[in-house]
């Protein structure tokens, strides 16, 4: 081969492999410099709650795939001054999950009711270079300074909105010695956590910028070592200090190719793929999400569909982009899903189904509904307690009752299962087959 396809060739796999470690923590970043951001209408100062009470809508555009049955509380934590104490009420059994992310998208932490239950609580929270004297309280350890606190309490339904609203706005932060807590919001630009692969080589300036605010774990230094090559280190600048001009062209291209990589359609069969997703009947159940390791292509997947996922245990997310028959999702055809008599997802707090429309966002519709799930008032169950579910883009003709309306064009299905039962986790359980209404061999 010739010399300089070859030192190009392993140049664009260092610099795809650093372009996929470095993914979540560059949208992350430009998440939190978003919603801390005095410039938009829902940003607040860094360690401090944003509350927001009301279900997310087609017109909520900040985050990738919102669900519509929670409320969403979130703050984005700076602990290089210090812990912070957080405060948490009596919440009667209702669902809420405080979740923790590191500046990695690793969830280290959850206080909620599957795992500190529901009473009042209060606990520290600390970064990785604190060592002085704490409080006899719970202990919540990031390994980075900076954290992503991500709430979601579930309403009931409309009638249940303001109470959920009064519960959220009880969750609250405080600094450990007592004083008030400067308000301080971000500054710098404020590009879209979406499409990072237009960034060109400035992806890699925000990745060098955040990787020196927020250190990886020691197990990540072999791919530190390898994507150094590439000039990608540390509080480097590569737009500026990488001279070598192949170099400089692979790190300014790689990105649009590394977007193609992560947005590749999942595998359809009936087994593992070996990185934590199980596929069938066209649903792939994510069993690798919160928490990845050295899993770095996982990872980045997990930050480009969905960035903050929890761990399956809190919520299994099973998601599909093709039907039963291996064709991708679309508006211009119907699909019908029917559950069996006592085969509802099997969960020990709810289930709902949400569309998504080509940009990962809800479907506007004229009845409104963006979810349907075990808390949708009205549906329509046949005699012997089956429930069949109508998705297409027009009102089916047995009526809204059981309507999940899509948007006219490509469209992809999340159906998230909080507090799933073992029979979900293990593959005992799968959801029925997406049906496509013509090749359905028992139409209604």
């Amino acid at each position: 081969m010739d010399p300089l396809l070859s030192r190009a060739g392993g140049l664009l796999d260092l610099a795809l492999q650093a372009y996929v470690f470095g993914y979540p923590l560059v949208a992350l970043e430009r998440t939190r410099r978003l919603l801390t951001s005095q410039e938009i209408p829902i940003g607040a100062p860094v360690n401090t709650f944003l509350h927001v009470d009301r279900l997310m809508t087609p017109t909520n555009r900040e985050v990738v795939k919102p669900n519509n049955d929670t409320l969403y509380s979130s703050a984005w934590l700076d602990l290089r001054e210090g812990p912070l104490v957080l405060d948490v009420p009596e919440a009667h059994g209702r669902y809420y999950s405080l979740m923790f992310l590191d500046a990695y998208t690793n969830a280290f932490a959850y206080v909620g009711r599957r795992t500190t239950g529901t009473k009042p609580g209060r606990y520290v929270i600390t970064g990785p270079d604190h060592h002085g004297e704490l409080p006899n309280l719970p202990v919540l350890a990031s390994p980075t300074h900076s954290v992503w606190a991500l709430g979601r309490t579930l309403v009931e339904g409309p009638q249940d909105l303001a109470a959920a609203g009064a519960l959220i706005r009880q969750y609250s932060l405080t600094r450990l010695d007592g004083a008030p807590i400067a308000s301080l919001h971000s500054t710098g630009p404020l590009d879209s956590p979406q499409n990072l692969g237009k960034s060109g080589i400035a992806f890699f300036d925000e990745m060098c910028a955040a990787l020196a605010l927020n250190p990886p774990p020691a197990e990540d230094q072999p791919m530190l070592d390898r994507i150094a090559q590439c000039g990608i280190v540390p509080g480097a600048v590569p737009s500026r200090d990488v001279t070598d001009p192949l170099v400089h062209a692979v790190l300014d291209t790689v990105g649009v190719s590394g977007d193609a990589l992560l947005s590749l359609t999942p595998g359809s069969s009936g087994a593992s793929d070996g990185q934590g997703m199980r596929h069938k009947d066209g649903w792939t159940y994510h069993l690798n999400t919160g928490g990845y390791g050295q899993s770095y292509a996982v990872r980045a997947i997990v930050a480009l569909q969905g960035i903050g996922a929890v761990h399956p245990d809190e919520a299994l997310y099973v998601g599909a982009r093709e039907d039963s028959e291996g064709r991708l999702l679309d508006g211009s055809r119907c699909y019908r899903l029917r559950f069996e008599p006592g085969q509802l997802p099997p969960v020990d707090a709810f289930w709902s189904l949400t569309a998504y429309d080509h940009e990962q966002y809800l479907v506007d519709n004229p009845i409104e509904r963006y979810s349907i799930g075990d808390r949708t008032s009205g549906l329509s169950y046949g005699p012997d307690g089956s429930l069949e579910l109508y998705l297409q883009h027009e009102e089916p003709s047995q009526g809204p009752a059981n309507w999940l309306p899509v948007g006219p064009g490509r469209f992809e299905l999340i159906v998230r299962c909080y507090q799933p039962n073992p029979e979900l986790l293990d593959g005992n359980y799968n959801l029925p087959p997406l049906l496509s209404v013509e090749d359905d061999p028992h139409p209604r």
